[in-house]
């Protein structure tokens, strides 16, 4: 389950209080904490992994995940009939379509681009400061930015872990919201007392392949692993590892953290999953697109067909004469009426379908809060205001998670200042920003003209921000830097 109230975090600080690592660089690694853990500790890890992994939250962490990869609830569907016990039963002689219209997948997918469609910026009053920040997170770093950002929205929340990168810099790796169990400190769930990590891979037994499963345990201090049998965790050896990285230069720093470099970012507040607001209206999409191909497929062959005077005909091999000849031999007696055949059909209106299909299709933008094209296809050449009317909802979830993000960046500057210190730069301490680039449609003309008139009152650096032709802030300060310099030396000469 996932940990909210403060009794849980301290439980954790009750029952997995190992030791603690100082902080800063060390000339030699920090020793392990205890060399095994008690039995109490195992038992309570044991007991809040069992929880969490039936729990309710999890599930809609898969259920999220699954959706978006269209393994969803049509494809399970049956036909069934009253049986004659005045229940359900299965028929397989019905047309049974099974369609998927995926439009949560395509909603997640609009509202990752939408924020995360352009790399973010780093900025800052110190240029280099700047610059140093975004060399040492490297060009993954955007790659890990949206990773978590689709973690959030289908799981509820994203997890980054904060790791030296084998070539320097550091290297910010996805944890997928299923793995992770959080020990929350707070009610709020903001600051993070302790984390256990779950997975499975395959590994070669014995000239067979099986799934193994481990467990680690993300503390201050460090990690501790578990090898998973059955339900029971059992210590790894290594038992304990530190945050820690041997640089391979001239000399040798090992660094530990001294904070746990297990980063959230959760969708919203309360970090509720994408799928939990238009479940419900994704299934019926489904349902009818399913019925209306079930319908169309119920050709005159397989309509309802009244027989007159055909009482003892085996009605299955009826059924298969008329599919296979599509006739029927009918006969008259002198004595008795004769024989007939008539159908019984519906007509299928397909408005009735389009209509609900259109009305669903709304209610789940809507609920999802995101934007249909054709809204911006029929405006023909909107202004600006009537492209802000389009975007607002889509701008009401982007603001949540973009405040996520920026709580994040917050949380891992430290980390990044810390690097840059173990590698003997300058960290700094000047304010860097991630400034977002939202993914959205824009009148350039009117644009442009705002900018032009806030020219005097507002700094060449938040111009240059919001101008639509400017990727990189930086980049284009130090261009025009030169261009100034070359236009003066011109006139000098």
């Amino acid at each position: 389950m996932d940990h909210g109230p403060v009794e849980a975090g301290r439980a954790v600080r009750r029952g997995l209080s190992w030791g603690a690592a100082p902080a800063g660089a060390f000339a030699q690694p920090p020793a392990p904490p205890a060399a095994r853990a008690g039995e109490q500790e195992l038992a309570f890890l044991e007991r809040e992994l069992r929880e969490w992994e039936h729990s309710r939250a999890r599930r809609s962490q898969l259920l999220g995940e699954l959706y978006y990869l269209g393994e969803q609830r049509i494809l399970r569907r049956v036909r069934t009939v009253i049986g004659p016990e005045g229940v359900p039963v299965e028929v397989r002689n019905l047309p049974n379509a099974r369609l998927l219209d995926n439009q949560y997948a395509r909603l997640l997918d609009q509202k990752v681009n939408y924020l995360l469609g352009k790399p973010p910026v780093f900025a800052g009053e110190d240029c280099a400061a700047a610059a140093a920040v975004q060399e040492t997170l490297g060009p993954q770093f955007f790659r890990a930015l949206r990773g978590a950002a689709h973690d959030a929205l289908a799981g509820g929340t994203g997890w980054l872990f904060v790791s030296p990168g084998e070539q320097g810099g550091l290297r910010l790796r996805r944890f997928r919201p299923w793995e992770v169990l959080p020990f929350w400190a707070d009610e709020s769930r903001t600051e993070l007392e302790a984390a256990l990590r779950v997975w499975e891979r395959e590994e070669d037994r014995g000239g067979r392949r099986v799934r193994a499963g481990y467990a680690e345990l993300y503390t201050e201090e460090g990690v501790y692993r578990f090898r998973r049998e059955g339900r029971a965790l059992v210590r790894e050896k290594p038992f304990f590892s530190p945050y820690v990285r041997a640089d391979t230069g001239a000399r040798q720093l090992d660094l530990c953290w001294g904070r746990l470099p297990l980063l959230a970012v959760k969708n919203g507040p309360a970090g509720m999953p994408l799928l939990a607001r238009v479940k419900s209206l994704q299934d019926a999409v489904n349902l009818i697109l399913s019925n209306f191909v079930n319908a169309m497929q119920e050709d005159p062959r397989n309509t309802i067909l009244v027989l007159v005077n055909y009482d003892g005909q085996n009605l299955g091999e009826f059924r298969r004469n008329l599919a296979a000849y599509g006739a029927v031999k009918v006969r008259s007696d002198a004595g008795a009426p004769g024989g007939d055949v008539r159908t019984l059909t519906m007509e299928v209106n397909a408005d009735n379908y389009k209509a609900v299909l259109e009305l669903l299709k709304r209610a789940m933008v809507e609920n999802a809060r995101g934007y249909d094209a054709r809204d911006l296809r029929a405006a023909g050449t909107p202004n600006e205001m009537n492209l802000r009317s389009v975007f607002s909802d889509i701008d009401l979830d982007a603001d949540m998670l973009e405040a996520e993000f920026q709580s994040m960046f917050r949380s891992l500057l430290p980390f990044v200042r810390a690097c840059l210190a173990n590698e003997g730069r300058p960290a700094g301490e000047a304010p860097v920003s991630l400034v977002f680039r939202r993914n959205t449609i824009v009148n350039e003309e009117q644009v442009i003209g705002s900018v032009a008139q806030s020219a005097g009152f507002l700094s060449q650096e938040t111009l240059l921000a919001h101008h639509p032709w400017v990727e990189d802030v930086q980049r284009e300060q130090e261009r025009l830097a030169r261009e100034n310099k070359t236009g003066k030396e011109g006139k000098t000469e």
